[in-house]
Order: C-alpha cells, then sequence, then structure tokens
C-alpha cells in the first residue's frame, strides 16, 4: 500500500476543493467517500453569491435557480417580497455539485475510492495510518471534511460534546406553474420554529423545503416541518415525497482545528454560518486556506499547521461572530425582526450584499444597530399591541 502525501476524509465540496488544489501542486492526494457517487445529501442547496469568488472550477451547468430575493413571512400568517435588481444566490443539487467537484479533483490527479468510510487515525512512525472497515493507509497529513460527526474529528476533540442545529429537509416535486411562481425568489419564514426558520428554494424540477432550529436540537422538529407543509398556501395538500433530517454544526465557539500533520476543514471544523446555516461557501474557503497551509508545510518540510488556525482568525471568526449576534437577535425576536424588515426593506439589500461578499457581517451588525434602536423599540410596542387586540 502507497503512503500519500495528504488523505482527505470526504468528498464534499470541503474534501473535493482540498484534493483538487493538493493535486494540482503536484502532491500525491487520496480521497476515502463513504458513499458512492453521486450520492444524495440533504441540503438546501443555497449558495450565496460570494462563492463565485473561491470557485476552482465552472459550475454553471449545476445551478437549477438563480435567486434574485426572497419572500420573508413571520408565521405563515403575514408577508413581503424583497427583491433585488442583482442576483444574491445560486441553488444547486449537492449530489449533482459534489459529484463533479469529486471528479474534478480526480482529474487533477487524486485518487478516490468510494464506500470508504474513515473509521480512525492513529499516529504513524512517518505520518499517520487512516483506518477503514478492511484497509490501512498511510499518509504524511490528514485532512478532516467528513463532516459533523467524522473520525478525523474525533482525534483531535475524542471528548468534545458540540452544538448542533436541528434541520429536516425534503425534495418535493410540484406543478411547473408553481416551479415558474418561485423561480427567482426563496421563502424564508421566521417564527415558524423556535429559535430558526422555515425555507423553500427554488430548483429546476421540484422545491427544496425544509426547517432548522438553532438553538440546540429543537424537540418535535418533525411536528413542525409537517405544520410549515400544512400552512403552506401552495404546498398544504401534497404528499408523496420524502424527508431527512441532518445536523448543521454551527459556529460556537473558536476551536484549534489542528493538530501535528491533521487539519479539519468546513462542518468538520463548526465552520457554519451562525445565522443562516450556510456551509458550502466556508467549506470550500476552508479547503482553500488548509491547501495552502499544508502545501507550504511540505515545502518547507515542517509539520506544524498552525497558520491555518490563524488564517481562520483573521477571516471566518470576526464574521462568525457578527452573524452569531445578528442570530441571538432574529431568532429570539422573530416577530420584532419581520416588523423591522418591512418598516426598513434596504436592511434586505444590505444583507444581500453580505451574501454577495460586497458586505461584511461584521458592518452589517453596524448598520442594524444604528438603524435598530429606535425601530425595535416601534416593533415591540406593535407587538405587545397585537397582543392584546
Amino acid at each position: 500500500m502507497p503512503t500519500y502525501d495528504v488523505i482527505v476524509a470526504g468528498s464534499g465540496p470541503a474534501g473535493a476543493t482540498t484534493a483538487y488544489r493538493l493535486a494540482k501542486a503536484g502532491l500525491s492526494v487520496l480521497i476515502l467517500e463513504k458513499d458512492k457517487l453521486p450520492r444524495y445529501k440533504p441540503c438546501g442547496g443555497g449558495l450565496s453569491l460570494k462563492i463565485d469568488r473561491v470557485l476552482d472550477t465552472d459550475i454553471k451547468d449545476f445551478i437549477e435557480a438563480t435567486v434574485y430575493g426572497a419572500y420573508f413571512s413571520h408565521g405563515q400568517k403575514e408577508g413581503t417580497h424583497l427583491m433585488s435588481e442583482q442576483p444574491v444566490a445560486y441553488m444547486v443539487m449537492r449530489d449533482k455539485l459534489d459529484a463533479h467537484l469529486a471528479y474534478e479533483a480526480v482529474r487533477a490527479g487524486a485518487t478516490l475510492l468510494t464506500g470508504k468510510k474513515v473509521d480512525g487515525i492513529s499516529t504513524a512512525k512517518n505520518g499517520y495510518e487512516v483506518f477503514t472497515k478492511n484497509d490501512v493507509f498511510t499518509c504524511r497529513y490528514v485532512v478532516g471534511a467528513d463532516g459533523v460527526n467524522g473520525a478525523v474529528r474525533r482525534f483531535i476533540y475524542p471528548n468534545t460534546v458540540r452544538t448542533i442545529a436541528a434541520s429536516i429537509e425534503a425534495e418535493i416535486a410540484v406543478d411547473q406553474s408553481v416551479l415558474d411562481k418561485h423561480s427567482n425568489y426563496v421563502h424564508i419564514d421566521f417564527g415558524v420554529i423556535p429559535y430558526g426558520y422555515a425555507w423553500v428554494f427554488p430548483k429546476k424540477s421540484m422545491l427544496s423545503v425544509g426547517i432548522a432550529g438553532f438553538k440546540g436540537v429543537v424537540k418535535r422538529p418533525k411536528e413542525f416541518f409537517d405544520n410549515f407543509i400544512k400552512g403552506h398556501d401552495t404546498l398544504s395538500g401534497v404528499n408523496g415525497f420524502t424527508y431527512k433530517g441532518y445536523p448543521l454544526p454551527l459556529f460556537r465557539n473558536q476551536q484549534i482545528l489542528t493538530k501535528g500533520g491533521v487539519i479539519l476543514t468546513g462542518d468538520a471544523g463548526n465552520l457554519v454560518d451562525p445565522f443562516f446555516g450556510e456551509g458550502i461557501y466556508y467549506a470550500m474557503r476552508s479547503a482553500q486556506l488548509a491547501s495552502s497551509v499544508i502545501s507550504d508545510s511540505i515545502r518547507n518540510g515542517s509539520t506544524d499547521l498552525s497558520r491555518y488556525d490563524k488564517l481562520l482568525s483573521n477571516e471566518f471568526y470576526p464574521e462568525f461572530r457578527a452573524a452569531q449576534k445578528v442570530s441571538q437577535f432574529v431568532y429570539a425576536f422573530p416577530r420584532v425582526w419581520y416588523d423591522i424588515l418591512t418598516e426598513r426593506p434596504e436592511l434586505a439589500e444590505k444583507y444581500f450584499n453580505v451574501l454577495r461578499g460586497n458586505n461584511s457581517y461584521e458592518i452589517f451588525l453596524k448598520e442594524l444597530k444604528a438603524i435598530g434602536g429606535s425601530l425595535v423599540k416601534t416593533a415591540i410596542k406593535k407587538s405587545i399591541v397585537r397582543l392584546f387586540s
């Protein structure tokens, strides 16, 4: 069995991007993927427009819809369309996108083995041994891109219990007239699930529908999901679809994501937007940073990957902390947030610019604080009047 420069656990956006870049740099790279490709991945499939800044490959053939805004509602009772002249996000199917990215890594020179779930890692004389059910592979560096509960994360944090958000998602086939109606916007509902939101995302031949609760594991998430479907004007009465639950490892606190020659990317490192739960952009961007640090370490004959943590500290964590504060307000007071959006719709455009990469969460938070004080008081008064009317 050959010794690889790098073994990547997982072939999703983080793993495939890391493998692609390292293979292009001339390193020997092995990707171990537990499933056969393409494989279904429960996920809303939303890509913020800033993904264009980090893509190594053209994905236009895999874009199911381009989104120009949102229909925001509260408890499915009231709603408002807030649209933009410029695109905000892309919608993709993860089975198609992930397979494309993995095969691009193979074309760049990486080796891909599917049906190989990484079960554990141990240190070896000149690097690491990576174990699957029937095989042992050796390498100099290991990249953890195997998700929320992956073996690579357990190697670095064997006893850590993480805060995981609960999410349920389904792909629902609907009539073409319904697809046409939803073709260029997403529906986001605040208040339908405690400390979270529900969504409807457009795709070419279906709608991706889901709910996510962002404060620990929400009790009875299926009940909230069913209620959202039943209360939705275009989905009520739709049957014959299957749903799947999946965890969202939202950022909570800054952590060290390296240990010796082992490094965590994407979901494995909790690199998920704590406001809207976006993970794909951060998966691919963290993969680019990780591959750069590994390449430099190999060039310099070093096993110290700590520069990766410093890069994340500068680029990721200030944004995540600001997004966290936005999340704490919005999901604690969804009715107030909805009233603020309807009163000052330009706030939506400011957030759209965060998704485009033209604005930052830190700036958005400052803008929200600057104009939000009086609006919050007004919105709270409206909520109190509503409560007793």
